[in-house]
């Protein structure tokens, strides 16, 4: 998530480069537009730079850095819920409605105790996973799959598969909300044949698309348009019908001990899948600075509205 910064500053100057020349100051007013091949136009420019391009200030941003990501660690450890903004109540309800269920921040540090520091892990898009961007640490590259700003809901799971085939003695974790989940899972099917390396997957059960949601909640005030999934579908049996393993988690001690047993397990040739039960918390939008309230054409009355009934 963005934590409230604009996407696009108002004061930077941009320089856009693209092969298509249609597509030039397009979404945005240039300063400067170059038509070209990105990679090439990118070495032009490099060839052009001293190889003191970039000293100015270089310590001071350093000592930005070293003093900035201690703090930020420092709060991130004091984070367990995620807060409502004024006027809205939907985090506090979800915690007092599920309080015996984890929160997506504490399911994460779990994850942390329990996850390999050689692991390469993938992530997909949406509200459990975007909360977690922030926990992961890596002492070497090419350690993190993200789907960055494309966006293909789905990522997490193949991803991660891609990166067994291409590493097959590191251990792999795949994570994804049960929305982003449905979107890949009948690769569920095929990762259990002979053939196909093992992978442990952790997908987050919260029975909504959270991203979507959050909007709803800032702008739309609660009128959720399909949201909600289905509260009685378990991807650990799914798993289990696929004959892979499929494990249940309510706890963060269990959480963590899954997730290191299912690692040690592919080892074995083991592909597990974890479902974590969490409450219905939901974190910062992906873009707080693209939403605007919507404008009223027409009289709706919240009395018109009739609230959505779980299945």
């Amino acid at each position: 998530p963005g934590y409230g910064i604009d996407y696009w500053p108002k004061e930077a100057k941009i320089i856009q480069v693209d092969i298509n020349a249609d597509r030039i100051g397009l979404t945005k007013k240039v300063t400067v537009g170059i038509q070209g091949d990105a990679r090439l136009v990118a070495e032009q420019l490099l060839e052009q730079l001293s190889p003191e391009a970039g000293n100015a200030d270089r310590e001071a941003r350093k000592a930005a850095i070293h003093q900035t990501k201690p703090a930020w660690l420092q709060a991130l450890s004091s984070m367990d819920h995620e807060d409502d903004d004024p006027g809205t109540t939907w985090n506090e309800r979800a915690r007092t409605r599920d309080a015996d269920r984890m929160s997506p921040r504490q399911a994460w540090r779990a994850i942390q105790a329990g996850l390999p520091k050689e692991a390469i892990i993938s992530s997909d898009i949406g509200n459990n996973c975007a909360i977690g961007n922030a926990y992961p640490t890596f002492e070497q590259g090419r350690k993190y799959l993200a789907p960055g700003l494309f966006g293909p809901c789905g990522y997490g799971f193949p991803s991660i598969i891609g990166a067994k085939i291409g590493c097959p003695e590191v251990p792999v974790v795949g994570f994804a909300g049960d929305g982003a989940f449905g979107i890949s899972m009948n690769e569920m099917s095929s990762i259990g044949r002979e053939e196909w390396p093992a992978i442990t997957m952790v997908v987050f059960r919260n029975y909504q698309w959270g991203a979507e949601k959050r909007n709803t909640t800032l702008w739309y005030d609660d009128n959720f348009v399909g949201t909600e999934l289905d509260p009685h579908l378990s991807y650990a049996k799914v798993a289990e019908g696929c004959g892979l393993k499929g494990v249940t988690v309510t706890t963060q001690q269990d959480l963590t001990e899954a997730l290191a047993t299912a690692c040690k397990a592919q080892d074995d040739g083991v592909t597990t899948f974890i479902e974590v039960i969490l409450n219905q918390e939901l974190g910062e939008p992906f873009r707080r600075d693209a939403m605007k309230k919507p404008v009223e054409v027409a009289g709706i009355s919240r009395e018109d509205m009739r609230p959505q009934q779980p299945l």
